[in-house]
């Protein structure tokens, strides 16, 4: 395929439009502005990204027939929700209602983040079909990139207010958005051959299939694992059992995203190396598995083991549109690849909620005692889904 038409059409408008809805990681970013702008806690105004994540995987699940249908037509429906999203929340700050907050930056921005999450990925997968694995992966990296940037703006807007801030915000994501979703199309040939393939899916047949609730747990697992540590890693590495300087704190958390991303392109580029794309969740899951194990040996090694975890966390994300198509071919895989990001929206909900509580009652070693069984309940989750694979 023409090296540039993949560059247009492909790589390009996913950064622009994935890059975009991945500020929504960069909420603590202003968080603590919006709090006093409210005057409502921290714990009252965190709720907001919380919901946030669960309606993203709910854009997500509930959006891709649209996706399947006309990409450009997700692209804007996306694209306007996250926008309308971001402006509620700047109205929040103004009228200092918890509520419109909480319908802007959670309900409209998360359902517009999940729609733009799923919009490139299955394009990405048809220009790329030799390495699916690492074509899905990479408007998934863009996402995770879209909070250092945001973070970057954050720190050349900051002087505004939080008000003015907002709908900057607003304004460049629009028109990064708008440029991504006129940018963005599928190769005509891969196009027109998957159109005339026959297809018998539906949502009543999926939930039912085997292999599709193995993939929604294996996913529920590693994200619920990966968002326990994720909001705790500063008060973990502070504790006086671990002893990490503040430096070496931030040092491991400004590093956390780099293998977030890093770990999502290699475990990506190893799977499309592999004879069977399956192996790489036992590499991801015993790799997490083996990595929590060695903190009970000395609690020191924690920063090293969030690193790890945080590579095989953004690993899960890339892996799984591959395998998906695997099993059930290209014709609907935004379909079925929206159904099972449905368990990030869970997983946002509760995965740091059940660490904040077991990390209060058991403290540090017990939050990494509880992700330890996690990941082993997914060791056990990928051989039975190793079985329905061959069913």
């Amino acid at each position: 395929m023409n090296k540039l038409k993949i560059f247009l059409h492909g790589i390009l408008p996913a950064f622009l439009l994935a890059a975009s809805v991945g500020q929504i990681y960069a909420f603590t970013n202003f968080s603590t502005e919006i709090s006093e702008a409210l005057g409502a806690s921290q714990g009252l105004v965190q709720f907001a990204f919380s919901l946030g994540i669960f309606f993203l995987g709910m854009g997500a699940a509930f959006f891709g027939p649209v996706v399947e249908k006309n990409i450009k037509l997700s692209a804007l429906v996306g694209g306007l929700l996250f926008i309308c999203g971001m402006a509620l929340a700047q109205v929040a700050v103004i009228t200092k209602s918890l509520a419109l907050l909480y319908i802007g930056y959670g309900v409209l921005l998360g359902l517009g983040t999940g729609v733009i999450y799923i919009t490139p990925v299955k394009t990405m997968m048809m220009w790329l079909p030799g390495w699916r694995a690492v074509a899905a992966a990479l408007p998934i990296i863009f996402f995770g990139l879209g909070s250092s940037f945001s973070t970057i703006l954050h720190v050349k807007l900051q002087g505004l207010g939080i008000t003015r801030e907002l709908w900057a915000y607003a304004l460049i994501y629009a028109v990064s958005m708008l440029a991504g979703g006129l940018l963005l199309k599928k190769p005509e040939e891969a196009e027109k051959k998957l159109q005339s393939e026959a297809s018998d899916f539906s949502y009543k047949k999926l939930v039912k299939d085997r292999f599709f609730i193995h993939s929604w747990l294996f996913m529920l697992i590693n994200i619920s694992a990966g968002l326990c540590l994720i909001p705790l890693a500063k008060q973990m590495m502070k504790d006086p059992a671990v002893g990490y300087t503040a430096a070496a704190a931030a040092l491991i958390i400004a590093l956390s995203g780099l293998f977030n991303g890093g770990g999502r392109f290699f475990f990506a580029l190893l799977s499309d190396k592999l004879r069977d794309r399956m192996h790489i969740i036992i590499c991801i899951c015993t790799a997490s598995l083996a990595a929590l194990v060695t903190v009970g040996i000395s609690p020191f090694l924690i920063g090293p083991v969030l690193l790890l975890i945080n590579a095989c966390y953004g690993a899960g994300f890339s892996v799984i549109p591959a395998i998906l198509s695997m099993k059930y071919g290209m014709h609907d895989i935004s379909k079925i690849h929206g159904a099972v990001l449905s368990a990030w929206g869970v997983a946002g909900l509760c995965g740091n909620q059940l660490a904040i509580l077991t990390g209060v009652k058991f403290g540090f070693i017990g939050v990494v005692v509880m992700i330890c069984l996690l990941h082993a309940i997914g060791v056990v989750n990928y051989f039975l889904w190793r079985r329905a694979s061959k069913a």
